[in-house]
């Protein structure tokens, strides 16, 4: 059996309009915006955003599709997807994040599960996230924003992914070599069961399985998740967890090239993506750390065109 998968390496969403989200992201949540580039299958339309910590670390950063340009629904999050991601707040930051969102009209709701204080919100086209207390983690916040370091969001805490058939994730999870830790009952918001890594990832080696057997079901589309990927070590890595999906019934797809990381993707049995993410060649392939998010980059294969896809790209200021 290869290297146990050890956390979540990214998560991907769509949003409406790039300018909002990178606000939202940057200024209410204080993460850096560690790239700008595009949705490399339709590039003159469709930006790929993507916010972390410092140096973009897997298990740190969310990325975004704004549709702006390629109009689409607004998603009904539900059953059947990832329907939320739990970012890593220190202990004691609950009441100073409760406060900032009172002032910046971020609408939320605060519960305990766990153990944890966490603070439920949406981003502004309504995909959920909740802030978690927790101070397991190797991440130190982004110094860059106007949120105090003490305070400042350390990495990825989580996904929750609301399962059409839970024992099908709990199947897949355990393939992965995660552990069911715990389960967390409530009567309105849905069963929770916990599964964690074991590794020694720096964050993010939590998914929380969603149990509402009668809730709706999800729609892809604005304000959703597409996928939550994982992180392994490298191509190798990559090519034997194919290997051992496959030799348990699971459907991987041929590797994808994006760049910062290789890609292969399966459709778990409750119906929400995952990806195997490789952990480089990472962000610094074609940006030193100090210059990240500040120009539009682009693969090599598409350098040619690098002006007319600024040129058909809606504005993006990022001062």
């Amino acid at each position: 059996m290869p290297t146990a998968i050890d956390g979540i390496h990214h998560v991907t969403a769509f949003a409406d309009e790039p300018q909002e989200n990178y606000d939202f992201f940057t200024d209410v949540l204080g993460l850096r915006f560690v790239k700008r580039t595009v949705r490399f299958d339709v590039p003159e339309k469709i930006y790929h955003l993507y916010y972390g910590d410092e140096g973009g670390t897997p298990g740190t950063v969310i990325t975004y599709f704004p549709m702006t340009n390629m109009p689409m629904e607004e998603g009904v999050v539900g059953k059947g997807q990832m329907s939320s991601t739990g970012l890593n707040i220190p202990e004691g930051s609950a009441d100073y994040w409760q406060n900032r969102f009172e002032e910046h009209g971020v609408e939320h709701t605060v519960e305990e599960r766990f153990g944890q204080t966490r603070i439920s919100f949406t981003d502004p086209d309504g995909t959920p996230y909740v802030l978690v207390t927790n101070d397991d983690t190797d991440i130190e916040p982004w110094d860059g924003s106007d949120v105090p370091e003490e305070h400042g969001v350390r990495g990825m805490h989580s996904v929750t992914i609301h399962s059409a058939d839970p024992q099908g994730t709990f199947d897949i999870l355990e393939t992965m070599g995660w552990e069911r830790v715990g389960r967390s009952d409530h009567p309105q918001a849905g069963d929770l069961v916990r599964y964690q890594s074991g590794g020694e990832g720096p964050c993010a080696d939590v998914v929380d399985v969603l149990i509402r057997p009668n809730a709706p079901n999800g729609v892809m589309g604005i304000g959703t998740y597409l996928h939550v990927a994982f992180r392994v070590a490298n191509k190798w890595e990559q090519t034997e967890w194919s290997d051992e999906l496959r030799a348990n019934g699971y459907i991987t797809t041929s590797r994808k090239d994006r760049d910062y990381f290789h890609s292969q993707y399966i459709t778990e049995p409750g119906g929400a993506v995952f990806e195997y993410a490789t952990m480089g060649p990472g962000f610094t392939l074609d940006q030193e750390p100090s210059e990240f998010g500040q120009e539009l980059k682009v693969p090599d294969w598409l350098d040619a065109d690098l002006e007319y896809i600024e040129e058909q790209l809606p504005p993006l200021n990022t001062d």
